[in-house]
């Protein structure tokens, strides 16, 4: 029960489902638009190949059935012209043909069919095999959007993780900063801890804080170690 229930919510609503069908006999066509459409299917009719590929670039069809034995364009050259367009290769096609030699059969999947239905057909495998394609195409259009929206995470991850390093090394810097500054002012309180000469007090602080204090203020320090000293 849990699988059939997980199987239903796979299938796009049959009113939602394009069919384009592919046969150069109208009566041919009639009854399969008429099995389909009493499922609920939106149905499309075309009765050569030259039209079947039209009306497939026009609006891509879910599913194409299509027939083999059509002047002009036979459906093999149809599925194979099909198949060479980006915007239609991934359309699954099902051959429904008079032909049931197992060369024939062979040489639709070749040209890249999906399955295949000799004539004269029952309705009831008809629709087993369509709704088996439409399952199938729709268990690859989710794996699609998985892996898209896998990688998408994955990049985000990947850039939170930089954002992070760079942080982390920000950090570090500024970390390094701080224990180099307080170093220097261990030297300098060294240096003149013995002391109580201002003048040499000054001058160690200015000579050891150099890499710390901007020019300018150097110079405003020397003009007060001027001032102090007269």
């Amino acid at each position: 029960m849990l699988i059939k229930t997980v199987m239903t919510s796979l299938f796009k609503p049959a009113t939602q489902t394009n069919i384009l069908l592919v046969d150069d006999t109208p009566d041919n066509l009639r009854l399969l638009a008429k099995i389909l459409e009493l499922q609920g299917y939106v149905v499309r009719k075309s009765l050569n190949g030259r039209m079947a590929l039209q009306a497939a670039s026009r609006e891509t069809p879910d599913l194409i059935l299509l027939d083999i034995n059509m002047p002009d364009i036979n459906g093999y050259e149809v599925c194979q012209q099909l198949k060479i367009l980006e915007t239609t290769r991934n359309i699954p096609i099902i051959f429904i043909s008079a032909l049931d030699s197992i060369s024939d059969k062979i040489r639709a999947f070749e040209m890249g069919g999906q399955d295949y239905i000799a004539k004269p057909f029952q309705e009831l495998e008809v629709l087993a095999r369509i709704k088996n394609q439409l399952l199938i195409q729709q268990q690859h259009h989710r794996l699609e959007q998985e892996i898209q929206q896998r990688l998408r995470a994955e990049a985000q991850v990947k850039l939170i993780n930089q954002n992070l390093e760079q942080q982390i090394q920000l950090r570090t810097q500024q970390l390094q900063q701080s224990l180099f500054f307080e170093a220097t002012l261990k030297r300098i309180s060294d240096k003149v801890r013995d002391t109580l000469n201002q003048h040499q007090i000054l001058q160690t602080a200015v000579e050891e804080q150099g890499c710390f204090i901007p020019q300018d203020e150097v110079v405003c320090q020397y003009h007060e170690r001027e001032i102090f000293e007269q």
